[in-house]
């Protein structure tokens, strides 16, 4: 069944019919009605393709997530919180009528040129890029095209980009100021990926809040880590084989925490009498574990929400400016502190 044949039965033209599929004002309700009836009842169904180079928009975004192994997409996709972030841009894609195209970046040396397939390539209207790198060359890249993306993560240069994202900083301070507050002072903090912006937030409200209690900054207590392939059971392990037993353990994502109260105790200790555990991202499981997990509600489907909704705004503005968007979390004190 084509277009044609619609036009045919319903006597009217062919760019009347187009007129009605892309919803044209200038169509009167008794036409766009008959029309309509009539596609309903020979089961038209517009070619999308068309409708797109016609239109000039694919009414599809492109979800894009970082260069990273097979492993850690993986696990980065088992993540409550990248769940929710795709729940959330989903669902304003969904009430905007748009539909979510989901992408991964895997080999740098390929990286450039499935971007510029995605962005420039007639595939999406935008794109959003999920939990960019420090300093990430397929930002460069998307700002090279100037076609419109928003990312998911604060980046380093953050005045050029729109983007959306926590207050890493602040929530990493307030939580390490819960610590010191409850009489801590050996602090670790694990899982410190410094190759990614989230982490190094974190860290350096870590650093900060440490200093403005007059608490010296101990390297040794500062793990370094692989952001989501990192294993909090290890971690822990390493900073025991150190010799070295904190008060208190920050882990930048509760899986990562949960890993370390095991760890703690099988050395015979208890949390939180002997370690103090906390984490981020508030995952399901964080209430309902033996202790109770305090942990940082990040409010992960606000976030792909709001991104969803700033790329759509660039899409359908003329205007050249960057805007940014931080979404409030909350500190959920539990009794793992």
């Amino acid at each position: 069944m084509t277009l044609d044949d619609i036009a045919k039965e319903a006597n009217v033209s062919p760019s009347t019919v187009s007129r009605v599929i892309s919803n044209n004002p200038n169509i009167s309700a008794a036409t766009r009605k008959k029309v309509l009836k009539i596609m309903e009842r020979m089961n038209y169904q517009p070619n999308i393709v068309a409708r797109s180079l016609a239109n000039n928009s694919t009414k599809t975004l492109g979800v894009v997530l970082a260069s990273r192994t097979e492993k850690a997409l993986r696990k980065a996709l088992q993540y409550p919180s990248c769940v929710d972030i795709l729940g959330g841009l989903s669902l304003i894609a969904y009430k905007n009528g748009y539909n979510i195209l989901l992408s991964s970046l895997n080999k740098m040396d390929d990286d450039k040129r499935r971007i510029r397939e995605l962005a420039k390539g007639g595939i999406t209207d935008g794109i959003i890029y999920l939990y960019p790198r420090v300093n990430d060359p397929i930002i460069e890249e998307l700002r090279s095209f100037n076609s419109p993306f928003v990312v998911i993560g604060k980046p380093i240069n953050e005045n050029e980009v729109n983007w959306v994202d926590n207050d890493n900083f602040a929530l990493s301070y307030k939580m390490t100021e819960l610590f010191i507050n409850r009489g801590h002072k050996k602090i670790a903090f694990l899982g410190a990926a410094t190759s990614f912006a989230i982490t190094v937030d974190r860290v350096d409200g870590y650093k900060k809040a440490l200093l403005d209690h007059s608490i010296p900054i101990d390297e040794n207590l500062i793990i370094k880590g692989r952001f989501v392939t990192d294993n909090g059971y290890e971690l822990m392990k390493e900073i025991f084989d150190h010799g070295i037993v904190p008060t208190g353990v920050i882990a930048q994502d509760d899986l990562i925490a949960f890993g370390a109260i095991k760890q703690i105790k099988e050395r015979g200790l208890s949390v939180p009498n002997d370690i103090a555990v906390a984490g981020f991202n508030n995952v399901p499981t964080a209430e309902f574990y033996t202790p109770s997990l305090t942990s940082v509600e990040m409010n992960a489907f606000d976030i792909g929400a709001k991104a969803c909704e700033m790329l759509l705004s660039c899409i359908k503005s003329s205007y050249n400016g960057f805007a940014r968007t931080i979404v409030p979390a909350e500190l959920k004190i539990r009794s793992s502190v």
